[in-house]
């Protein structure tokens, strides 16, 4: 009874010890914990309203028109380039016909007008020098039966006084009289041959001018230039019933089929490139101070829980959410509730194998450290 005894109480005495050491190494396994927690939150900022984020691109009609093709689909990888619907485009294609036809009559007549202009350029100026010879001709002529006038006149006048002293007979100075009208008839008959040359110089240099004919080119070049304006803008029509993709991504939505009429600006397709993600993150702005750029965070997607991808705070926000609220509240009763804000972040993250998509939750824990 007394061994018994004895083993009952050593048995005792072990589960004691056995239990205080579990209670000690429990509390060193909490207080291991909870350093950890106190330490992750001294280091981290974690931030559960993140998600991911792309540039979705919606592909609308720049023209009214009916859908004529769709070539692709929802999921469907497209190439940057490539086609992906069509409008109807057979009006815009006889307008844009019509008026390469008539741009091309249009340049023709410039064309037809400017070679007329160098011919008659060429016709002109030769009709032109050979008035301005002429003219110096007939300035020679005047020059010489200038000087004749003149000599003849000293004649006439010598003459006139030997008649009065009897020195030469009547007849002699009848003779000198005639020869000086005669020459100042040669004179007046000059000055007026110049007047002429002058007349056609100047005729000739008005020729030269082509002003009727320049103002004809200005006008066909001018038309010349509405009409390839207007083909402009018709082609810019019928490439604007081209939807193209504008990125190498995915087809994400579909929002008409073929048949359907479009108005101007009506969505057809969404797409995005899938290689161009980054997540987009709010985060509380009393954190706002330990947050740098380029430092690194952890994120975890709630689509893959055990698998952990690495990112960057690449842009830090310049205004607050609530900014963009379609409905501010200006609080103008006077009662007051601080509430904390949130600033938007963006942390680039690489895709792989197309696993992050637009709009997926994820959790972000930033290391603040790395400052």
């Amino acid at each position: 009874m007394i061994e018994r005894l004895r083993i009952l109480r050593q048995s005792a005495s072990g589960n004691s010890r056995l239990r205080r050491a579990s209670l000690c190494l429990a509390i060193v396994a909490v207080l291991a914990i909870a350093g950890r927690g106190i330490h992750h939150r001294m280091t981290h900022v974690d931030v559960t309203d993140a998600r991911i984020a792309a540039e979705m691109i919606t592909l609308a009609s720049r023209s009214p028109g009916w859908l004529t093709a769709r070539p692709v689909k929802e999921g469907d990888a497209v190439r940057r380039g490539q086609e992906l619907g069509d409008i109807y485009a057979g009006n815009a294609s006889l307008e844009a016909d019509a008026q390469a036809s008539s741009l091309a009559g249009a340049q023709a007549e410039v064309e037809h007008l400017e070679k007329l202009i160098a011919e008659t350029r060429a016709s002109t100026q030769a009709a032109l020098r050979e008035a301005k010879n002429q003219l110096a001709s007939a300035r020679l002529a005047l020059e010489q039966s200038r000087l004749n006038e003149t000599n003849v006149g000293k004649d006439y006048l010598r003459d006139r006084d030997l008649v009065a002293r009897n020195f030469v007979s009547e007849q002699r100075l009848q003779h000198s009289e005639t020869a000086y009208k005669v020459a100042q008839r040669e004179r007046e008959k000059a000055v007026a041959e110049v007047g002429v040359a002058q007349a056609r110089v100047e005729k000739a240099e008005a020729a030269a001018r082509l002003d009727s004919l320049m103002a004809q080119l200005e006008r066909a070049r001018a038309d010349a230039d509405s009409l390839r304006a207007k083909l402009g803008g018709s082609r810019l029509n019928l490439h604007d019933l081209r939807l193209v993709s504008p990125v190498d991504g995915v087809v994400d939505r579909t929002f008409a089929n073929v048949g359907d009429y479009l108005a101007v600006g009506q969505r057809v397709l969404l797409i995005h490139d899938p290689a161009v993600i980054w997540v987009e993150a709010n985060i509380k702005e009393t954190d706002l101070a330990d947050i740098r750029l380029g430092e690194p965070a952890e994120v975890i997607v709630d689509a893959y829980p055990g698998r952990v991808f690495e990112a960057r705070v690449s842009l830090i926000g310049n205004s607050v959410t609530s900014t963009f609220a379609l409905l501010p509240s200006p609080n103008p009763s006077g009662n007051f509730t601080k509430i904390t804000q949130r600033v938007p972040i963006r942390l680039s993250i690489r895709q792989e194998g197309l696993m992050l998509k637009p709009g997926m939750m994820v959790e972000v824990s930033i290391d603040i450290r790395h400052r």
